[in-house]
This record gives C-alpha cells, sequence and structure tokens, in this order.
C-alpha cells in the first residue's frame, strides 16, 4: 500500500468518525452552517418533502414533445423562454441559475403546463417542477436581500 492511499484512507476515516460522533457531541453543523457554506454558490436548503419530490421533478426524458407548439411563445420570450423541455431538463436543475428559469417560466402558464403533462410520456409533473423553482428562486432572492441589509 502507497503512503498517498494510507493517507487517503486516514482521512476519510477521520471524517467518518467526525461524522458519527458529533451528533452525540451536540457539533452538527446543521441548517444554519448550511446556509453560511453555501450561501455565496446560491444553493438554498431543501426540505424533507422537497427531497422527497426530487426524483419525480426529474424524469424528463427528452423527447421534445413539450416543445411542440411552443415556436410563438419562444420567440415572443425574446430568448428567455427556451421552451418546456430546456426548463425541465436544463433550467430546473441548477438551483444557481433558478432566477433566470423563474423569468423562463413566465412564458408558459400552468393551464398550458396541464396540457403538456398529460402529453409527458415520462408524466413529469411540469407545474410542480415550476412551483419548486419559483420557490427556490423566491428563497434566493430573500437570502440575498437579507445578506445585503
Amino acid at each position: 500500500m502507497t503512503v498517498g492511499r494510507i493517507h487517503a484512507l486516514l482521512i476519510l476515516a477521520w471524517a467518518l468518525l467526525r461524522t458519527l460522533v458529533a451528533p452525540i457531541m451536540g457539533t452538527r453543523r446543521g441548517l444554519a452552517a448550511f446556509r453560511a457554506s453555501y450561501a455565496k454558490d446560491r444553493l438554498p436548503a431543501v426540505g424533507a418533502a422537497e427531497r422527497e419530490d426530487l426524483a419525480s421533478l426529474s424524469g424528463c426524458i427528452a423527447c421534445g414533445l413539450c416543445d411542440d407548439g411552443e415556436g410563438a411563445r419562444i420567440a415572443r420570450s425574446g430568448g428567455a423562454y427556451g421552451g418546456v423541455m430546456d426548463l425541465m431538463l436544463a433550467s430546473s436543475r441548477s438551483m444557481p441559475d433558478y432566477d433566470a428559469a423563474a423569468r423562463s417560466f413566465e412564458a408558459v402558464g400552468d393551464d398550458r403546463l396541464a396540457e403538456l403533462e398529460a402529453r409527458c410520456p415520462a408524466r413529469v409533473p411540469m407545474r410542480k417542477v415550476k412551483l419548486f423553482v419559483l420557490t427556490k428562486a423566491s428563497e434566493l432572492r430573500d437570502d440575498g436581500a437579507q445578506r445585503a441589509s
């Protein structure tokens, strides 16, 4: 075994020990530490119910059926909206970009998303994706306003 490998194993063992002992010693870092650590990266915390929903929100298979008939909306948006598939695949999966995704979602209403959900072979809950993105974008704005004041 090489020195580098032994060093890596010691670091992993130390991290495991700290993780197991922290709750017992009352030194678990918690939500406030998460927010402080990731605020600059614009990553809001995700609650337990949201974590349960995440798997269903990311089921898009990029078939493109949801973009059928979206050409006029895409053109009217002046580049802010690239279509529903773009929202389901890319814009809704990068939390730091949720403010841009929220602006993009303005181009497509809930009624249209309901129609497209029925067409979607993967049954992606598009209105739930929109709600999740808008909620997290709002949290990012609120956190930014708090840091600025």
